[in-house]
């Protein structure tokens, strides 16, 4: 079995049209709009306890990524190379994935295709869907995994724009050629791929039972509202001032 290494601090994923134009993510455009206040009280009361708020966030963000790699590995049949890793992460992220693999084994899904990296050239956004899984009855569903304390609202709409991401993409193909871990994995869905639901896994990093599943059919609510979200990123975009050019010496 092949022994994939996990980088630490990678850079953030990029998308690009076919144009070539780099655009945003549906996790950077679903937040916009979102009020500050409850991020700005927290990083207060983290100060006014002497801890640097910018470290406890990487170290979430650490965990969530550790835990996306080992439910990844879980479902594709590889072995996690951690060795950048420290032990107290390590822990942390498999909490969380031995909460995903008990509630998968009581499932009776089909996994489909992990870490599917598309873009929407009409909406112009990318996206990175975490999983595609197939129920028994052959509806296709989507799966995104969140290593939080609660299911945010922009979370939704993340999931409607990768819904919308997903859809918009079945026509042009009858095989998905998957740039995985492991190299470019070539998947054939079958079926009906239209996606059918959306369903977020809520995974908690620090309480035992701090997990749960909530399932939706219709995202249509937030689909409207991320494609404003869209827009207004692109408004803002074309508002930005022209960056000031050099005198010459």
């Amino acid at each position: 079995m092949e022994k994939i290494k996990l980088i630490r601090n990678q850079p953030h994923q990029k998308y690009f049209l076919a144009d070539g134009t780099q655009v945003p993510g549906g996790s950077t455009i679903s937040k916009i709009g979102d009020d500050p206040a409850a991020l700005i009280a927290w990083a207060h009361k983290l100060g006014r306890e002497g801890k640097d708020y910018r470290k406890v966030v990487q170290e979430a963000c650490d965990v969530g990524t550790l835990a996306h790699f080992l439910i990844e590995a879980f479902l594709n049949g590889f072995v996690c190379d951690l060795d950048d890793y420290e032990t107290e992460l390590i822990e942390k992220a498999l909490g969380c994935y031995h909460k995903f693999t008990d509630w998968w084994e009581d499932q009776h899904l089909e996994k489909v295709a992990t870490e599917i990296q598309l873009v929407n050239e009409a909406y112009r956004y990318g996206g990175t869907i975490d999983l595609i899984a197939k129920k028994q009855n052959g509806d296709s569903v989507l799966i995104d995994f969140k290593t939080s304390k609660k299911i945010s609202e922009s979370y939704w709409r993340q999931c409607a724009g990768y819904y919308a991401l997903w859809n918009c993409n079945q026509e042009e193909y009858d095989d998905w050629l998957v740039d995985g871990p492991v190299g470019v994995l070539k998947v054939k869905i079958g079926g009906d791929r239209q996606i059918q639901s959306v369903a977020i896994v809520r995974i908690g990093k620090e309480e035992e039972g701090d997990f749960e599943v909530v399932w939706r059919e219709d995202l249509s609510k937030e689909w409207f509202v991320f494609q404003k979200q869209v827009d207004l990123y692109w408004a803002l975009q074309a508002a930005k001032p022209e960056p000031k050019r050099k005198k010459k010496a």
